[in-house]
């Protein structure tokens, strides 16, 4: 039995000027039963229902959708654990920038650079710049997270650099400036071709992308010296757990949050980057007892010098 008016089966009664019913509680809705006989003839019937009575049924008629279950809802839910992963990965991130903290401030107070080399660093300055310019608006838009990231990682990977300059000297210096200067122009450079060459957002992303990709798995890929050598040397020493953990949480993190809106060029140097770390951390579970009795015995040959 339809509730709205057909051309054949339904009319409604009207009030005078064409008021409206549900504001007049005194009309009633007339709808008209016509239901097929046998014969061909038909027999109407006339049924008198309220507006409340009305409204109601043609809520019960109406599909029933959950609010939860409309497209436009699961599209803010995925939106906003995308969010809460990013700021975890922002955090992490940030706790990996941060971890060579205490290198820089052993630099500082000795006024020296030893043996410590600016290279991670000018590339974690280029891994950094090249997020930052993936994450443009124009390049690759909604990803405010990584701009954030890669934006507190470029000035914090610029003030390790300046540090570098400052307490080293002479070819060493020139050195790390003449990288420094190739890697800001090289990022120049992709930002001015990509920018002006390219004009649609999938062309630019998968350019920067790709370079992306290269770049940080490169660096996810720099620890295989060290893990060489802690092979060798059956020490973790120069492994520090801190670094691989943060490493670890910030891979996960990622690579969470490009699954959540699928993004490739994210997905891969993180997956790569977990990898390479899980094999840090099962490194250091085999090697961890006899770095500990190298140590002691390191130790006790200190204190036997008279």
């Amino acid at each position: 039995m339809g509730l709205l008016p057909t051309k054949k089966n339904t009319g409604i009664a009207m009030g005078p000027t064409g008021s409206s019913l549900f504001k007049d509680p005194v009309w009633c809705f007339v709808e008209i039963i016509q239901p097929p006989t046998h014969t061909g003839t038909e027999k109407g019937s006339l049924s008198f229902l309220s507006p409340l009575h009305l409204h109601s049924k043609l809520r019960r008629s109406l599909p029933s959708r959950s609010i939860s279950s409309t497209p436009e809802a699961a599209m803010v839910s995925a939106h906003t654990i995308r969010t809460v992963v990013g700021v975890i990965g922002n955090v992490t991130a940030g706790a990996l920038v941060l971890s060579p903290v205490p290198t820089f401030y052993g630099i500082w107070k000795n006024k020296k650079v030893e043996q410590y080399s600016a290279v991670p660093y000018l590339a974690a300055l280029l891994n950094s710049m090249m997020w930052l310019l993936y994450a443009l608006p124009t390049v690759q838009p909604h990803n405010m997270l990584i701009m954030t990231m890669s934006g507190v990682g470029l000035v914090i990977e610029l003030i390790y650099i300046a540090i570098f300059l400052a307490y080293s000297v002479g070819a060493a210096r020139r050195r790390v400036l003449l990288i420094l200067v190739a890697v800001v122009a090289f990022a120049a450079t992709v930002a001015a071709l990509v920018l002006n060459l390219a004009h649609t957002h999938t062309l630019r992303s998968m350019v920067v992308g790709i370079l992306c990709v290269i770049v940080e798995t490169g660096m996810y890929a720099a620890p295989l010296a060290v893990m060489k050598m802690v092979i060798q040397t059956k020490s973790v020493e120069y492994m520090p757990l801190f670094l691989s953990l943060a490493t670890l949480a910030c891979g996960i993190s990622w690579t969470a949050y490009a699954l959540i809106k699928f993004d490739i060029y994210i997905i891969i140097p993180n997956v790569l980057g977990v990898m390479f770390t899980v094999v840090q951390m099962i490194l250091y579970a085999i090697y961890y007892k006899s770095t500990q009795q190298i140590l002691e015995a390191r130790k006790g040959k200190t204190s036997q010098i008279p």
